[in-house]
């Protein structure tokens, strides 16, 4: 179940320009979040802005979490102006997580930028022995997501645009490059990016009847089903899934992953 709860700010650290890297000690979400599930912060003492922002839950450790995050407005412009002792006020965590791959299977985590944040969580929260490779795309190394040590440590493969740092490509068509030396093998991806990506994602994994999971990254008002906006459209009705209620992990093969679906 979800719950309301004032987390206090151990940490905060600039990534790049635009990308913050928060610590909160919130001792029930942090112990309660599985991948790919958010929280909805509060992100102003006043009501302006009144609406609060939905953020993936990064890694967690014992009473703490991590909240990784593009500085794009009002709101997260707050947020990202915390210091250490300040409080957080967030309700969580909510949405379906991803859901762990068959015993044998090999997993892909395929991120796109910011996308990587849950995709880290689920890294630590597979099942131990669990084969898994670990990739991230970015536009240029000067917008990378992590820092160089936690791709180390993490083992993380990278592709970028420009081709300045990793593979020069797509993170899509450096995954292509892994899948044909898997062939054969069970296979599982998991994929979290702009919807552009994800969609061309589903277009690969389809054709090979590879199970794929994606966590859809979109705007929400109320974060709980009842503003409806952060709809997305089913693949086998004229109906839409709530991301924030039905989501954000999704079976790839049940959401339109077209960037005109994606509302």
């Amino acid at each position: 179940m979800p719950t309301a709860e004032k987390g206090i700010v151990v940490q905060i650290r600039k990534i790049n320009d635009d990308i913050w890297d928060m610590t909160v000690s919130a001792p029930v979400i942090a112990g309660n979040s599985r991948a790919g599930q958010f929280v909805h912060v509060r992100v102003s003492e006043e009501f302006n802005p009144f609406l609060r922002r939905p953020l993936s839950v990064g890694p967690c450790s014992g009473d703490f979490l991590r909240l990784i995050f593009i500085v794009k407005g009002r709101g997260t412009r707050w947020l990202c102006n915390r210091c250490p002792g300040d409080h957080i006020d967030m309700i969580g965590p909510l949405g379906h997580p991803f859901q762990l791959p068959e015993p044998g299977a090999h997993s892909f985590l395929v991120a796109g930028g910011i996308g990587i944040v849950p995709l880290l969580l689920l890294k630590d929260q597979l099942p131990e022995g669990t084969s898994v490779d670990f990739l991230l795309g970015v536009r240029s190394v000067s917008l990378l997501t992590i820092d160089n040590a936690e791709i180390r440590q993490k083992k993380i493969q990278l592709a970028s645009d420009d081709g300045s740092i990793g593979f020069h490509g797509s993170v899509v068509e450096l995954l292509e490059q892994y899948l044909h030396k898997c062939e054969g093998k069970g296979i599982t991806v998991y994929g979290c990016g702009p919807s552009p990506m994800l969609s061309v994602l589903k277009s690969v994994c389809t054709p090979k009847s590879i199970r794929l999971y994606v966590s859809l990254e979109v705007p929400m008002g109320c974060g709980m089903g009842a503003c409806q906006s952060c709809a997305v459209s089913k693949v086998d009705s004229d109906g839409y899934y709530l991301v924030c209620q039905d989501g954000p992990v999704f079976d790839a093969a049940k959401v339109d992953l077209k960037p005109e679906a994606v509302v």
